[in-house]
């Protein structure tokens, strides 16, 4: 389970989040307001104010805090939001909100945050699995649970083109190494990333943790994703199961996500169902395309490929 200082290791990144929400809190008209009772008030900065809803705010978006560590927490997220208010300040007299690049962060994030508004709202609140369906998803990966692995693994992330992928097919079909397969590759050009891990089985993708389950140590193989390929090796494994006693909690946790993620789906498909949509400019003629799934929303990067893990098992 996370810490709450993991949360917290990239303190400018989450500043600036933190400009950017104050921004668009303004933009949208919803910036708390300037008065505010003596017990709201939590801190004063300069001609600012710092209100107990705003550390509360931060607070209920940040899970799994240990409650030993609750009253550390608030004080991080007080002082998160002192030098948040303190960037603000600045910003404002410089007269920030007026730029360009800034105005169109303001505007995306406005829309974000009023899309995932909508998709809160539709999914509503959702009850925990049933025991049935708690035993049921124990069952059916025992990878996961009863034949639970920590594995060490090599990964070799490249571009999944069509050219590169049959190359590399070609090459471990020839029984090649990943060392030459990797030297042929940049070879070519191709920018290749990767490196050795450790990983448990819940922070590998469903769709390839059967396969590496049964895969023979040594033996290189390739998994492709849509942009992304890999070259994954099993250098060694060790047997660490999970009961499902212990399991329940995550995958209630898990299968709650999934429902969610699927009502979203579903709501955003009857939308585009109803909606006139013209593709018009360099998109026209652009055949209609179904809802991206929006847990591939978070899915960026390389490390995609086998480390999306499958949500509330990690």
């Amino acid at each position: 389970m996370p810490n709450f200082e993991s949360v917290h290791v990239n303190k400018l990144s989450t500043i600036a989040s933190l400009v950017i929400s104050a921004f668009v809190l303004s933009a949208c008209g919803e910036r708390p307001p300037e008065k505010k009772t003596a017990t709201q008030v939590v801190a004063k900065v300069n001609g600012g104010e710092i209100s107990v809803h705003q550390v509360n705010y931060v607070l209920q978006r940040t899970p799994n805090i240990p409650p030993a560590q609750a009253d550390a927490a608030k004080r991080q997220v007080l002082e998160g939001l002192i030098d948040q208010e303190l960037a603000v300040q600045q910003a404002m007299e410089a007269k920030l909100e007026r730029t360009p690049t800034v105005m169109q962060a303001i505007e995306n994030a406005r829309r974000e945050i009023l899309a995932r508004a909508y998709l809160e709202q539709s999914v509503g609140k959702l009850g925990k699995a049933s025991t049935s369906e708690v035993g049921k998803f124990y069952a059916e990966h025992p990878e996961l649970f009863a034949n639970r692995k920590i594995y060490r693994l090599e990964e070799v992330l490249f571009a999944a083109t069509p050219d590169n992928v049959a190359v590399v097919r070609e090459l471990l079909g020839k029984g090649k190494s990943v060392a030459e397969i990797v030297t042929g590759l940049k070879a070519k050009g191709v920018e290749v990333v990767g490196g050795v891990t450790v990983k448990p089985a819940e922070q590998l993708a469903l769709e390839i943790l059967p396969k590496l389950a049964q895969a023979k140590e040594g033996l290189p193989h390739l998994i492709e994703t849509p942009g992304r390929a890999a070259i994954i090796t099993v250098l060694a494994s060790k047997s660490e199961p999970l009961d499902e006693a212990k399991a329940q909690p995550f995958i209630e946790n898990y299968l709650s996500n999934k429902q969610k993620v699927d009502l979203a789906r579903d709501s955003m498909k009857q939308l585009r169902d109803k909606a006139k949509i013209e593709y018009v400019g360099e998109f026209s003629g652009t055949p209609a395309a179904t809802a991206a799934a929006p847990e591939k929303a978070a899915a960026t990067g390389g490390d995609a490929v086998i480390n999306k893990g499958i949500g509330g098992l990690k």
